[in-house]
């Protein structure tokens, strides 16, 4: 009988091995790439960190360059405000990419500030 659940047992462990390893998520065409979401969020931060600073005193007068700014970068990427709500849903929806994502974000960030 031990002989028995101790194969059951590794059976169990393996097929959880082999369910974990194919657990890969993949990317709807639709929805930009990892490497694109974390370029793309990378300058959006920036322009973030950018006007969080200048945003302190003048925050109606520089409402519409954030604005033009965001639009820019979105061109720079060739999106629309669409295709970018449409991958931060996508995103939103699947944590664990999220995290990845933003993992990839901060270290460029660190390794760009680390440069300077």
């Amino acid at each position: 009988m031990k002989k028995h659940a101790s194969i059951i047992l590794s059976a169990l462990f393996i097929c959880c091995g082999l369910l974990q390893g194919c657990g890969k998520i993949i990317v709807p065409s639709d929805v930009m790439d990892e490497k694109t979401m974390v370029s793309f969020l990378k300058d959006a931060y920036t322009l973030e960190g950018f006007y969080a600073i200048e945003t302190s005193f003048h925050y109606d007068s520089l409402y519409p360059q954030m604005r033009a700014s965001y639009d820019s970068l979105l061109l720079t990427y060739d999106l629309s405000r669409e295709d970018f709500e449409r991958s931060m849903d996508w995103y939103s929806h699947h944590p664990e990419a999220f995290e990845k994502v933003h993992q990839s974000v901060i270290a460029e960030i660190d390794t760009a500030i680390a440069h300077l």
